[in-house]
């Protein structure tokens, strides 16, 4: 399945007003799709490739910020400093459709 297809299958899923971790969950697997193509890897364990790219210096350093608010724990009040994952979500979907045909 094309992977542009599966992150459109995933936006549709966000509902206005929903949970926040839901959100957040989806906006990672959002980006971990874009990832998985981009690194060419088979694997399905989103959250390895998202800590795997922040570490990947090819990649530029406001994606590489994206994908870090994105990887990090919620604080103790439970909050994220993802105030839009999904947004962060397709800053890495925009920089793996620039870097591939």
């Amino acid at each position: 399945m094309n992977w542009l297809y599966q992150v459109e299958i995933e936006l549709q899923r966000i509902r206005p007003h929903e949970n926040p971790g839901r959100t957040r969950t989806t906006a990672r697997r959002i980006a971990g799709i874009a990832l998985q193509y981009l690194y060419r890897e088979s694997s399905t364990d989103f959250l390895k490739l998202l800590h795997t790219a922040t570490r990947d210096d090819s990649i530029p350093q406001e994606v590489r910020e994206a994908i870090n608010r994105l990887v990090t724990r919620l604080d103790s009040n439970f909050q994220s400093l993802a105030v839009d994952p999904i947004n962060d979500a397709l800053i890495v979907v925009q920089y793996v459709k620039q870097q591939t045909p």
